[in-house]
């Protein structure tokens, strides 16, 4: 075709030239701006930011689950030292208890042993002397023999009292929980909604601050128990001397009496 004022003439051909798909897809991402930034409008500062701050919470709950768990797991094992404790601390005054009661029976049996020392001095006062002897002799009928009291009275400790008030709320404690009252509707329990963790967490700190109460009062009771151990040791350890020596002297009258 003849060109038209010295410009090269176009052919239809030309503009009807076949051009390949990924061509005329680039020509056209760097030619239309609009397009491109249409295309680019995924990573506006933004929409990044939203995203980093959902990615920034789920972060957080992971931490504060994993929290959870650790607490929960850490209170459940503080829970069971404390129950343990309280078991220990129960059989250690169940002991204790035990104990008084023997050594109330020892001292008891200590009057008993001084009591019969102190009629048997009246018998080695009369052998001194033939009258006196005579005379025991003649009034040994009208003279009440030594006894011994067979019948042992314990004395009623404050830590028995203790011990018991202590295994009443234990038990009252176990059985709030126990399956069977809560199907028969005796016992009300919260429903849980939603994460049951931080409810059981809550539910274990209350049972903790509960056994160390009960602890508390135990280690009191205890300790007045020793103190109580202790003064009557002490009464057992002074009458015992007595008795010694009381028993030393009647050998050696018995000794002189004899040569």
């Amino acid at each position: 075709m003849a060109s038209y004022g010295g410009k090269p003439s176009i052919r239809l051909e030309d503009l009807c030239e076949d051009v390949d798909d990924e061509t005329f897809l680039r020509n056209s991402y760097s030619g239309n701006s609009l397009y491109r930034n249409h295309g680019n409008s995924s990573t506006n500062p933004a929409q990044l930011s939203h995203y980093d701050l959902e990615a920034k919470r789920q972060e957080l709950l992971l931490r504060k689950k994993e929290i959870e768990d650790r607490t929960l797991q850490s209170t459940q094992r503080s829970l069971s030292c404390l129950r343990d404790s309280e078991e220990v601390g129960i059989a250690t005054a169940q002991e204790l208890i035990r104990q008084r009661e023997q050594l109330e029976r020892t001292e008891k049996r200590l009057d008993d042993i001084g009591s019969i020392l102190r009629f048997s001095q009246k018998h080695i006062q009369g052998i001194k002397s033939v009258f006196g002897g005579l005379r025991n002799w003649m009034g040994k009928k009208n003279e009440p023999l030594a006894t011994t009291s067979t019948n042992f009275v314990p004395s009623e400790s404050h830590l028995n009292e203790i011990v018991k008030e202590v295994d009443t709320d234990i038990n009252k404690s176990s059985n709030s929980n126990h399956p069977g009252l809560r199907i028969r509707g005796l016992y009300e329990q919260k429903e849980t909604v939603g994460d049951p963790c931080p409810q059981i967490i809550d539910k274990n700190l209350d049972d903790m601050l509960g056994s160390v109460t009960r602890l508390k009062v135990l280690a009191q009771g205890l300790g007045e128990e020793i103190e109580s151990h202790n003064d009557i040791i002490e009464n057992v350890m002074n009458k015992t001397e007595k008795l010694d020596d009381s028993i030393a002297r009647k050998n050696k009258e018995i000794r002189r009496l004899l040569k």
